[in-house]
């Protein structure tokens, strides 16, 4: 059976198949993006509804209850954005997801540090403020320059959630604050990467890992904008 081509030497019989490809591709990708229950998005989920009880340990004084959901819930931190890449279901919900778990987390960790270690939270509190204020600033430019919250979730935010959980246990455990104090100075760089990849990025991304991704971007966005005849030879 002979086929037919076109102007351009292309197959016309292909073109329906092909068309048929492209929107079963697209449609799996429409899919990914908007799945809602995969195993990633369910820890992040309870990860959240682990705040309410971190809450109500500390409200009651219950120190070793506290502590022990308080290791869970940062443990699984680390496992649903691995399970997401490792099993190809990152989604938009599940960056939010884990955004919001993140911020419960250290809210609970706050008021854990205010209730059941008062003097400690005394002694921190201007390096809290410091901390406090290094998550806030990012979040009010990237507000006012996207009208949305981040959620890059950078190497050094990562990095920042790792040494964060020993830090605090040393901490409230054994009296010695001297690598937390460190940990909330190191919110200042973290901060201060956000602001630069906000101001870098031509529209609103999440899962941006570090400025050096968000100028890349910038990059290869100015490139698409220019006019084929201003492009570079």
């Amino acid at each position: 059976m002979t086929m037919g081509r076109d102007e351009f030497g292309e197959n016309v019989s292909d073109r329906p198949g092909q068309r048929l490809t492209e929107r079963v591709i697209q449609n799996n990708r429409a899919a990914t993006r908007n799945l809602v229950l995969n195993l990633p998005n369910v820890i992040s989920a309870l990860r959240v509804a682990m705040m309410p009880v971190l809450v109500l340990l500390a409200l009651e004084h219950k120190i070793n209850g506290f502590l022990w959901v308080l290791a869970l819930t940062l443990f699984s931190d680390g496992i649903d954005g691995y399970l997401a890449r490792r099993l190809g279901q990152v989604t938009e919900l599940g960056t939010r997801l884990d955004s919001w778990a993140d911020l419960s987390t250290y809210a609970a960790m706050l008021l854990g540090l205010k209730v059941l270690w008062p003097d400690l939270f005394a002694s921190e509190s201007n390096y809290l403020v410091v901390a406090f204020s290094a998550w806030l600033v990012p979040l009010l430019v990237c507000l006012a320059r996207f009208r949305r919250l981040p959620c890059y979730h950078t190497v050094s935010a990562k990095l920042a959630a790792i040494m964060l959980a020993p830090a605090y246990f040393v901490a409230v455990i054994w009296g010695d604050a001297l690598c937390f104090r460190g940990v909330l100075l190191f919110y200042l760089w973290v901060a201060f990467e956000q602001v630069v990849i906000t101001s870098m990025l031509p529209r609103w991304q999440d899962n941006v890992p570090g400025f050096w991704c968000a100028a890349a971007i910038a990059r290869q966005s100015g490139l698409v904008d220019m006019a084929p005849a201003e492009l570079p030879d």
